[in-house]
């Protein structure tokens, strides 16, 4: 199932999004990186500014993807490892992308999600670099 969160469900969307990180991309992290992320993530006001959707394996959350409706840009987009390649995050991102209705839409994705960016129609507009700590990839989608 797949559903928009209450802002209640906000702090385990930010652990799991920590968990993930740190087993799955901590090679893109330098430790202000990860120092970084985090203050991102526990930051209830900068959180607040995202819609947070959330896919859910019985009643357990096993991926989220947040998105800044302002900025058109998804700030954060973790599955599980074990629900990897098992179209759970195409499922998430079309979800998102259906009740948003942008035209277009951007991410600073990871080494590690560049390959399932490209796979929904995301086109790279700049090279990876670091930026406070976190290596990213600039894309969009049009």
């Amino acid at each position: 199932m797949i559903r928009k969160l209450a802002k209640e469900e906000y702090n385990d969307a930010a652990d799991l999004s920590y968990q993930v990180c740190m087993e799955c991309g901590i090679s893109d992290f330098t430790q202000e990186g990860i120092e970084t992320f985090k203050s991102f993530i526990y930051d209830t006001s900068l959180m607040n500014e995202l819609d947070l959707y959330g896919a859910f394996d019985n009643n357990l959350l096993i991926g989220v993807i947040g998105i800044n409706r302002k900025r058109q840009h998804i700030s954060l987009f973790f599955i599980q490892p074990k629900y990897h390649r098992q179209g759970i995050g195409k499922s998430l991102f079309n979800h998102m992308i259906n009740d948003c209705n942008f035209t277009k839409i951007t991410v600073n994705s990871s080494t590690y999600g560049e390959a399932f960016y490209q796979h929904v129609g995301f086109k790279k507009v700049g090279e990876g670099a670091f930026n406070r700590g976190i290596m990213s990839i600039p894309m969009i989608k049009e």
